[in-house]
């Protein structure tokens, strides 16, 4: 499939989409062209939902989720920042039902502290800025399997 993918971008006029030249530029270009329809689709549903400053304090705790794995010893990130992520929504949800305080506040306290004790873990070994593009992110590392993976979530969201 990615065969298919990199002989239609040759035939794009660039000097980066020749043939034979840039895969991560092409991978970059699939990625982006997958990415759009997804953060339009979910994006949308995000905002009439109200919830987007707690989409934004999920993205951020995925760095503290990167700092557990890389102290339980787990290659994958991939697999820590899903599930580290999906226990810090349960307790925002489960913080937000109690109606103690508003919304945004109990939300911006998870987030601050989310990204405040992924930095304190990845930082005590001295090794955060190798970790940082997990925070960032690097559109031009992407790999044919994140590809697939990023497919795979498109079309579930479509679906959904």
């Amino acid at each position: 499939m990615m065969e298919l993918w990199y002989a239609l971008v040759d035939l794009l006029p660039f000097e980066w989409a020749q043939p034979g030249s840039m895969y991560f530029m092409k991978n970059a270009l699939l990625a982006v062209l997958m990415i759009t329809p997804l953060f339009g689709l979910t994006g949308t549903m995000i905002v009439n939902n109200k919830m987007s400053f707690f989409s934004d304090a999920l993205g951020h705790s995925a760095l503290t989720g990167i700092a557990i794995g890389v102290m339980m010893g787990i290659d994958n990130y991939l697999i820590s920042m899903l599930g580290f992520a999906l226990l810090f929504a349960v307790a925002i949800s489960g913080v937000m039902s109690s109606q103690t305080s508003s919304s945004d506040t109990i939300i911006g306290v998870f987030s601050a502290t989310g990204v405040a004790l992924g930095v304190v873990l990845l930082s005590a070994n001295g090794g955060f800025s190798k970790y940082s593009n997990y925070l960032i992110g690097d559109i031009l590392a992407v790999s044919p399997d994140e590809l697939l993976l990023l497919l795979f979530v498109l079309l579930g969201a479509a679906a959904f």
